[in-house]
């Protein structure tokens, strides 16, 4: 793409393979700002690269939620049991979204989303008139009770997985910076910079999911906790790493623990979160500043 702004849709139409995926690229001022449709960008194919280009929601002048296209970036499977996975999105510009900005959906896995700039998600709920909590910057998985809408080829538990997100820099002005939902684990979240989450429930990162890693990122400025840990039933939100992060400045908290076990959580760097660095019902169980055990990472 060169350089320009563009009112089209974008949807992926075969996969590629892993030795010639199939790549887009542009420069910063190559703007993409959808043709119409509900989300610019839609992924249902594999061995897909997004680099380099902008997408950026807000299409029309004025602030009413119809100057905004919903969504940036969706990527779902049309199979049964097959979803999306080597999908690369690199180095982007990803801005102004009336929910989430980055969609991960059903059986998503093995994608990777690496040194993006993210803002402005959630203008609906946390800017205008919406009554919702939506506005993520990225969001794996499907919520329990999303798994009926008949949006997703069946109703299975989303096993959204192994998913890459690193070296992102993250501003949503709305919900969590990543988002993971209940029956998606194994995804890998590390080197993020994460600010301006504005739930006081949530956290600037969350698992509902179980077997996530969380590491190295720096969580701050946030209206909820730093990282959340949990869902809505006792299995939910379980086994899940949270070690070497910078958390400070959270306004719910460091570190909200609202199920149990937890696997290493250890070697956090913490300051000024407000009640404590361990918050939630299961609090007493954990010292998220504790010393990680050697040989391990």
């Amino acid at each position: 793409m060169a350089a320009g702004r563009y009112l089209q849709d974008l949807r992926s139409v075969r996969d590629g393979t892993a030795a010639m995926p199939i790549t887009i690229t542009g420069p910063k001022e190559a703007i993409l700002h959808g043709g119409g449709a509900s989300e610019i960008v839609g992924i249902s194919h594999d061995h897909h690269v997004l680099q380099g280009f902008t997408l950026d929601g807000h299409f029309a002048s004025g602030s009413k939620a119809s100057s905004y296209r919903k969504k940036l970036l969706y990527a779902q499977g049309t199979e049964p049991r097959d979803g999306v996975s080597e999908l690369r999105v690199l180095d982007m510009t990803l801005t102004n979204a009336l929910d989430e900005c980055v969609r991960l959906r059903y059986f998503a896995r093995d994608n990777e989303i690496a040194g993006n700039t993210i803002t402005n998600c959630g203008i609906e709920d946390f800017r205008l008139d919406g009554d919702e909590k939506n506005g993520e910057g990225i969001y794996i998985g499907t919520a329990p009770e999303q798994l009926r809408d008949e949006r997703n080829p069946t109703r299975d538990a989303d096993e959204s997985n192994g998913n890459h997100i690193h070296d992102n820099t993250i501003d949503t002005d709305g919900n969590e910076c990543v988002g993971i939902k209940e029956g998606s684990s194994d995804n890998l979240i590390e080197d993020n910079d994460c600010t301006g989450q504005r739930d006081s429930d949530s956290a600037g990162l969350d698992t509902r999911g179980n077997g996530n890693i969380f590491r190295r990122n720096t969580v701050y400025g946030n209206s909820g906790a730093g990282i959340r840990l949990g869902g809505d039933e006792s299995g939910d939100g379980i086994d899940n790493d949270v070690y070497e992060n910078v958390i400070r400045d959270n306004e719910a908290g460091g570190i909200k623990f609202q199920a149990r076990p937890q696997g290493r959580v250890c070697g956090n760097t913490m300051s000024d979160n407000d009640g404590g660095n361990a918050v939630g019902d299961y609090r007493e169980q954990f010292n998220p500043t504790a010393r990680c055990p050697s040989g391990r990472r």
